[in-house]
């Protein structure tokens, strides 16, 4: 099996939680990740700070003060980043702190998926702001162009097409 990288910053935001020590941000799954069967399964790596690994169970118990944030992947192969509810003052700070550091794991065995592709539209600062569905290249054209002639490049920077591939992780 391979390995695939990929930044916080380029993962979608799905729920902020406070809860009574910590908070967390959970994430969307991780793209052709491997099922995971628990927290602690070890093939999934951050780097550039201290992390623990951890159990869904313990997103709000303390986390040991050698370790800056604490994370948790599961069956659902959903990140949840944990760290001291004092840390940041809100989402965004979090957000804004943690966008360039990468995570590295473990792909599933993937299987093409007709001639079908997804489309990510990428903002100047890297960021998505577009998916689209599984799509033939001729579909993805249509979308390209769309985005093209109906926004102004020059208030908000330019736009950066990814094309990948659809896969099947079996």
């Amino acid at each position: 099996m391979g390995q695939a990288i990929i930044r916080f910053g380029e993962l979608k935001v799905e729920k902020f939680e406070t809860g009574n020590v910590n908070s967390w941000i959970v994430f969307s799954p991780l793209p052709y990740s491997k099922q995971h069967s628990s927290g602690l399964d070890g093939t999934v790596a951050i780097s550039a700070t201290p992390t623990v690994e951890i159990i869904d169970a313990d997103l709000d118990v303390a986390i040991p003060p050698q370790y800056t944030y604490a994370y948790s992947i599961a069956t659902d192969n959903k990140i949840k980043l944990a760290f001291d509810k004092n840390m940041y003052a809100d989402k965004s700070s979090a957000l804004e702190s943690i966008k360039c550091i990468s995570i590295t794991y473990e792909l599933g065995d993937l299987e093409v998926n007709g001639n079908n592709y997804f489309l990510i539209v990428r903002n100047s600062l890297g960021e998505e702001i577009h998916r689209t569905v599984p799509q033939t290249l001729d579909q993805t054209k249509v979308v390209i162009s769309t985005f093209d002639d109906t926004r102004s490049v020059d208030a908000g920077g330019f736009l950066k097409y990814e094309l990948v591939r659809d896969y099947i992780v079996k």
